[in-house]
């Protein structure tokens, strides 16, 4: 279901927002929280529109960011209570282009879950900074989950 996908588009929108492939590529500001925010549509067994909050904070040296929680409203009824994010913490490394990587991204639901790393999402420097997942592809049970759409960071941060 897209309870798994929405999670993990979540946390993946967040984690994108900050990460790529590993590079010499860094996050500005090092040391900094900072909240993802967004609609996430999350596809499975069905579709949902997820509005999403993800938390986190970019590490001492701007390598990584770690996303440390998050939630799922409603959009759809399902969202929040029926389709979360899951698996926390979730890493974001940045990449060229700029881009972002996020592991560990992860959504559960009644119907199933979803897991797994989404890799090279494109990252907008800002303000306002953004991340954008266009039919994202994570494997899950009973099966894979697909996510779009685009997670804002407060503050602006910044890969270079």
């Amino acid at each position: 279901m897209l309870k798994s996908a929405s999670i993990l588009a979540a946390a993946t929108l967040a984690a994108a927002a900050f990460a790529g492939s590993a590079s010499a590529a860094t996050i500005s500001s090092a040391s900094t929280g900072f909240t993802l925010t967004g609609n996430l549509v999350l596809q499975q067994s069905t579709t949902v529109t997820c509005k999403v909050t993800l938390t986190g904070t970019v590490n001492s040296t701007g390598t990584s960011a770690t996303i440390t929680g998050g939630s799922f409203a409603p959009g759809s009824w399902q969202c929040g209570w029926l389709v979360t994010p899951s698996g926390f913490p979730w890493t974001i490394t940045p990449g060229a282009g700029p881009t972002v990587t996020v592991v560990g991204i992860s959504a559960t639901s009644i119907l199933g879950n979803c897991s797994g790393t989404i890799t090279a999402a494109p990252w907008t420097n800002g303000p306002p900074s953004k991340v954008t997942f266009s039919s994202v592809t994570i494997p899950g049970t009973p099966s894979a989950c697909t996510i779009s759409g685009i997670l804002t960071s407060t503050p602006t941060l910044t890969i270079s």
